[in-house]
């Protein structure tokens, strides 16, 4: 079974291979250029230039801040494998070591012989409690676009021991690529059913899948949604929560994110970075309309 720090390379690679070499484009807006370019970039906004063919100089700028971003996640998602694997085995440790040893003879045992101790039966106590429990959480927060524009999003899941289904929307207001007046709407949404394959009292590691619908300019797209996400408690109130989103077609859209989360008894505040690539495909108007959105987020929420 691959590991979690596999399972990140695996998933931000391909985020990178996508978001490389490419330039910002307005994703599921027709064009009214008659460029054959297969893929249309956009003019900065404020410019006079609204053609969609050659490059220009925000593409590369826009590329180099892609690599240099999905670069950044990958190495606080590198560090945050390395801490849960060592949170993991002293965890291991700490539990293997709350057992009594066995009594010496001429010793009077802790507890009756046949028997087990105490403190055996107050973990698996605790353990049953845990599989019997349903943890709901809510989160809003806002995104600010590097290259120009906001988001707002809603997330809200319910979730027992392993299975859970979760809900979240992302609603972004972006300036128009060919500089006109006014704004580009594009709302995304997904319904996952959701798998913890590794969960204890501080670490939970999932996997998502489900569908997702993208509303464009002048599109909408559905499609089958893949993710994997973690969170690891770093001490009593502080856990370190990423998570990577997949969606292969009809539309392509990698978004991946990083943060931390404050608990704050049912409240949490949350901040982080966020990356994305929406891609439409040409199946608008047969030129590929690409667009990459980087920049932090910050959110609250409740978590009971």
């Amino acid at each position: 079974m691959p590991t979690f720090r596999q399972l990140l390379c695996t998933s931000l690679a391909s985020s990178l291979l996508f978001t490389a070499g490419t330039a910002e484009a307005r994703f599921g807006k027709s064009s009214d250029s008659s460029s054959n370019d297969k893929v249309h970039d956009a003019s900065p906004v404020g410019s006079s230039n609204s053609s969609g063919g050659g490059s220009s100089s925000g593409g590369s700028s826009s590329s180099s801040d892609a690599v240099d971003t999905v670069g950044t996640i990958l190495g606080i998602l590198h560090l945050a494998a390395d801490v849960a694997e060592i949170a993991a085995h002293a965890s291991h440790h700490e539990a293997t070591a709350t057992y009594e040893p066995p009594p010496q003879p001429g010793e009077q045992p802790m507890y009756p012989y046949g028997r087990e101790p105490v403190v055996q039966q107050q973990v698996q106590q605790t353990q049953e409690r845990n599989r019997n429990t349903l943890m709901f959480r809510v989160n809003a927060e806002g995104l600010a676009v590097a290259s120009g524009g906001s988001a707002v999003g809603l997330n809200a899941g319910i979730e027992g021991q392993h299975w859970g289904v979760a809900l979240a929307g992302t609603g972004m207001r972006l300036p128009t690529d060919d500089g006109t007046p006014g704004v580009d709407k594009i709302d995304l949404f997904n319904l996952h059913l959701t798998l913890a394959l590794y969960t204890d009292d501080q670490t939970r590691l999932r996997l998502e899948g489900g569908l997702a619908s993208a509303k464009a300019p002048s599109a909408t797209f559905t499609g089958p949604s893949f993710a994997v996400s973690f969170e690891r408690c770093l001490n009593g109130v502080l856990d370190l929560e990423t998570r990577a989103q997949f969606v292969p077609a009809p539309h392509l859209q990698i978004d991946a994110q990083a943060g931390l989360a404050l608990h704050l008894s049912a409240i949490n505040l949350r901040a982080g970075w966020r990356v994305m690539t929406l891609d439409d495909k040409g199946q608008v108007d047969g030129v590929r309309h690409r667009d990459y959105f980087s920049g932090p987020y910050a959110g609250v929420g409740l978590y009971f």
